[in-house]
């Protein structure tokens, strides 16, 4: 399929370090970290490689912390990566008004983009199929759906969001389903339902959207969260190779994710299923699960 659009990845690298402590840390965040020898780089560096092979896409928006901006950039420049720019949050709000930010950022070059929204810290073991299911969603995109993808679950994790389609995605044909309801992270018992049912997937943060459709959205259900990022984009500073958010319009912006200001209120949410190998990697369980043990048993 020949991409017809501009496509325009944005990574989200903004984590506190909670995760995979005591190697992860607040000033060494676990997108920084490389755990897996064989590669020879960090999460941050895979997502960014992840994405490179695809056809006509443009480079990389940067969301980060401002504490770690020599960390993104030097892991970025070892992998010859020269992003398009590297903005940054003087706190983190979660990520409505991260994407906010990259939404209105990607207008100035295309009013016609479409992002391609990424955590800078999960694991994505078929990075093919991964490409695939992305290329499957950009018609969808273009039509002002506003994609995200769902992992098949496997076990009945209470770390993450659910999202409930309205009937059992086909795993293999990468279809837009239309979303009936996004479930916040569940008890014991009620992941143990969820995965029983084939209409329930693991909501993977990863998401597909034209620019306006996405400021759209914000408009009609965070009109004040939107005002704050547009000024807080056009206060900003530039530092070196840096664009500085304006901290004082920055810190008016609601602390909300994008599932709950946008997705869970829009009729217009659709969920193509993705079955690649995914994992956010959130505790030293899942790392385990995903490398290779030597003949103990042990990685």
């Amino acid at each position: 399929m020949q991409i017809k659009f501009k496509l325009q990845p944005v990574i989200l690298s903004g984590g506190l370090g909670t995760r995979l402590w005591p190697l992860s840390r607040e000033s060494f965040p676990k997108q920084y970290l490389n755990l897996k020898s064989s590669s020879g780089l960090s999460f941050l560096q895979k997502t960014e490689k992840r994405i490179q092979e695809i056809e006509g896409i443009e480079r990389s928006i940067i969301i980060c912390n401002q504490q770690q901006r020599f960390l993104v950039a030097e892991q970025l420049m070892k992998i010859n990566s020269k992003p398009k720019s590297i903005i940054l949050e003087p706190f983190g709000k979660n990520t409505a008004p991260a994407i906010a930010i990259a939404a209105l950022k990607s207008i100035e070059y295309d009013s016609e983009s479409i992002l391609l929204i990424l955590s800078s810290d999960h694991e994505i073991k078929n990075n093919i199929g991964f490409r695939e299911a992305i290329k499957a969603g950009l018609s969808e995109a273009h039509n002002n759906k506003l994609i995200t993808f769902g992992i098949k679950p496997n076990s009945p994790e209470t770390g993450f969001g659910y999202i409930e389609a309205i009937n059992s995605p086909n795993i293999s044909s990468l279809q837009a389903i239309k979303i009936k309801n996004f479930i916040e992270k569940p008890n014991l018992e009620k992941a143990k339902e969820y995965i029983q049912n084939e209409n329930f997937l693991w909501n993977s943060g990863i998401f597909l959207f034209k620019s306006n459709s996405i400021i759209n959205s914000l408009k009609l259900y965070e009109p004040g969260l939107l005002s704050h990022c547009n000024n807080a984009l056009a206060k900003s500073s530039k530092d070196l190779d840096f664009q500085r958010l304006d901290k004082e319009s920055f810190h008016k912006c609601p602390n909300i994710s994008i599932d709950n200001a946008v997705m869970e209120k829009t009729d217009n949410a659709h969920v193509i299923p993705l079955n690649v190998g995914w994992s956010d990697v959130g505790n030293w369980g899942a790392l385990y699960d995903l490398e290779e043990k030597d003949r103990n048993g042990n990685v």
